[in-house]
C-alpha cells in the first residue's frame, strides 16, 4: 500500500497553492503530495481531502494560513513516505522542484535530468493506439475511460473482452483462431461492466473515432479477429467513424510505417515493418482530423517517467520501470497540446531485445511534433505469468484487468491525468539526440 506523505513540505504546498487561489497548483500538488491514483484504499481517499481540505482552507487565508489551516483541526494523516509517493515536496515553484536521478536507457545511454516542462494538457482529447496486445489494449482502455478518450487505433488487435478472462481462448479464437467471432456477448459484456460501475459509460463511444489495421498475411492474429474489433465498435460507433484498413496486402503482424523496420510481410521481430505505409500518421489523421504534415526533424525531446511513480513495485505487474513520453518543443512551451498513449506489443518492450525501436521509431513522433502532441509509451516486462511481455488483455495479473480498476490500466490513466495536472517535477530528459521518426 502507498501511504501519504503529509509533512510540513506538503502541507506548505497546500497552503501556498490555496492562498494564491491557483486551481491548476492545487491540482499539481494532489497529484505529488496525494497520489489517490496509485491506491484506491479508503486512506488514500482520505489523504486527498485533507490536503484538498488544506488547500481550499488556505484560498481565503491571509499571511497566517499555516497557522489557520492546522489551528482547524485538519491536521491530515501522517505517514512514512515510500518509493511511489512521487517527487515529496517544496511548495509550487518549478524553480525549486529536484529532478529525478540519472535513468539508464536500453540503448545504453543515461538521461541527464533537466528541469522539466509543466505541461498545457487537455484532457478531453486524448486518444490511444496499440500494436498486438497493445492493440487489444487500446480498445480495453479506450472502452472502459471512454469518457476521456477521443479516438482508438488499433494495429492487428482483437475486439474488447474477447479473451473473456481466458489464456485458452486468447491464443486460439482471439489470436490464430480462423471462425468468425460472435461480438453479440462481448457487447453485452460491456454493458454489464458499466452498469457494475466498473468502466464508462459505453454511450460515449458515439462520438469516439476508430482506426482499424489488419494485414492480409498476419500469422499471429488471423484477419477474421481483426474483423469482430470493426463488428464490435459498429455496435457502439457511427459506421462513418471508423476506417478499417482490412487485409492490407503484402502484410503480416507489424506495425506499418514508411520506411523503417524489416520486410512488411513477415510475421517477426522487430514487429515494425517497412510497408510504405504511414501507419501512425493515418490513425492520428482518422482521430484527429486535418493534420499538419509530419515534420522532417524533430523539435521535441524524450523524457522519462518511472511507472513506480503510479503503481506500487511495478515488475510485480509485468510492468516495466520506465515510461517514455514525446514532448514537441511547442508542449513544453506551454502551448495546449493532447495526449496520445501508444501501447506496444508483445517483445516491443524496451527493456528487451527490441530497445528503443517502438517509442523512437513506429512513427508518431514526427505527427506529433507538428500537431500539438505528447506521446506517452508506457511499459511492460517479462514475468513468470507473461514471458512476452505482453498488454494485460486475457486476465494474467488481475481479475479486473479490463475495467478501470485493472492495476494495469489504473496506472495508465494515473499518467495522463499527471501530465494533464501539469507534473511539475516528474520528467527527466532521456538524453536521447534522436527524437524518432
Amino acid at each position: 500500500m502507498v501511504w501519504l506523505s503529509f509533512q510540513s513540505d506538503s502541507r506548505a504546498s497546500a497552503e501556498k497553492a490555496g492562498r494564491d487561489r491557483d486551481p491548476n497548483a492545487i491540482a499539481r500538488v494532489l497529484w505529488t503530495h496525494a497520489p489517490m491514483h496509485r491506491s484506491p484504499s479508503p486512506l488514500a481517499r482520505l489523504a486527498v481531502e485533507a490536503v484538498l481540505a488544506t488547500a481550499l482552507a488556505c484560498a481565503g487565508c491571509g499571511s497566517n494560513g499555516a497557522s489557520a489551516a492546522r489551528g482547524s483541526g485538519d491536521a491530515g494523516p501522517a505517514s512514512t513516505n515510500d518509493a511511489a509517493s512521487g517527487d515529496g515536496g517544496g511548495d509550487d515553484d518549478s524553480s525549486s522542484s529536484t529532478p529525478p536521478p540519472n535513468t539508464p536507457l536500453p540503448d545504453g545511454g543515461s538521461s541527464t535530468p533537466t528541469p522539466p516542462p509543466t505541461l498545457n494538457i487537455d484532457i478531453s482529447q486524448t486518444s490511444v493506439s496499440g500494436m498486438s496486445s497493445g492493440g487489444y489494449m487500446a480498445v480495453q482502455f479506450g472502452v472502459a475511460f471512454s469518457s476521456i478518450v477521443k479516438g482508438i487505433g488499433v494495429f492487428a488487435g482483437g475486439p474488447f473482452d474477447c479473451a473473456q478472462g481466458s489464456l485458452t481462448t486468447a491464443e486460439g479464437e482471439c489470436s490464430t483462431g480462423s471462425t468468425a467471432i460472435d461480438v453479440t456477448p462481448l457487447v453485452t459484456a460491456t454493458n454489464s461492466l458499466f452498469s457494475a460501475g466498473k468502466i464508462d459509460d459505453p454511450k460515449n463511444l458515439a462520438t469516439a473515432r476508430i482506426y482499424i489495421f489488419g494485414g492480409a498475411d498476419d500469422e499471429i492474429v488471423n484477419p477474421v479477429v481483426v474483423d469482430a474489433t470493426e463488428a464490435y465498435f459498429v455496435s457502439f460507433v457511427p459506421s462513418a467513424a471508423i476506417q478499417y484498413e482490412s487485409r492490407h496486402a503484402a502484410t503480416g503482424h507489424t506495425t506499418p510505417t514508411l520506411t523503417y523496420g524489416g520486410s512488411c510481410d513477415s510475421s517477426v521481430s522487430p514487429w515494425i515493418g517497412k510497408c510504405d505505409y504511414d501507419g501512425a500518421g493515418i490513425a492520428l489523421a482518422q482521430i484527429y482530423g486535418t493534420l499538419t504534415p509530419a515534420s522532417t526533424t524533430s523539435t521535441g525531446t524524450i523524457a522519462t517517467l518511472a511507472q513506480s511513480d503510479f503503481v506500487a513495485n511495478p515488475s510485480s505487474h509485468s510492468l516495466g520501470d520506465t515510461a517514455y513520453v514525446y514532448i514537441p518543443a511547442s508542449c513544453a512551451s506551454g502551448e495546449t497540446c493532447r495526449v496520445h498513449v501508444a501501447f506496444h506489443g508483445c517483445e516491443m518492450n524496451a527493456d528487451g531485445s527490441e530497445g528503443s525501436a517502438f517509442y523512437l521509431h513506429a512513427g508518431y513522433n514526427a505527427w506529433a511534433d507538428t500537431n500539438h502532441i505528447v506521446v506517452l509509451y508506457p511499459q511492460t516486462t517479462t514475468s513468470t505469468a507473461n514471458p512476452e511481455a505482453c498488454w494485460d488483455w486475457w486476465g494474467y495479473d488481475s481479475a479486473d484487468y479490463d475495467t478501470q480498476s485493472g492495476t494495469q490500466m489504473a496506472m495508465v490513466r494515473a499518467m495522463i491525468g499527471a501530465l494533464a495536472a501539469g507534473l511539475d517535477g516528474g520528467f527527466a530528459d532521456s538524453g536521447l539526440a534522436d527524437a524518432g521518426d
